[in-house]
């Protein structure tokens, strides 16, 4: 008897770990697809543009936009030379 309930115990706290690591892979997911909006300049105007994205594609954005700088960065590096 006793190991059956082991057993049952064993089964109950594994489904508790997996119902546990599935909400925190839902809860990243809400976080990613969370909307932003930001009041951004645009060129040649005096008003602000709101845009708004999800919080993954914002990270995107900062991630190019990064790369692009540290690209530039390198070009100017190698063509002085």
């Amino acid at each position: 008897m006793n190991v059956g309930a082991l057993g049952a115990l064993c089964c109950l706290v594994s489904l508790c770990v997996v119902a546990g690591s599935e909400s925190r892979k839902d809860a990243a997911t809400l976080e990613l697809d969370r909307v932003i909006c930001k009041n951004l300049p645009v060129s040649g105007s005096h008003r602000k543009q709101r845009i708004c994205r999800t919080k993954l594609e914002w990270d995107e954005s900062r991630k190019r936009s990064r790369g692009d700088a540290n690209f530039e960065k390198k070009v100017k590096r190698v063509t002085r030379g």
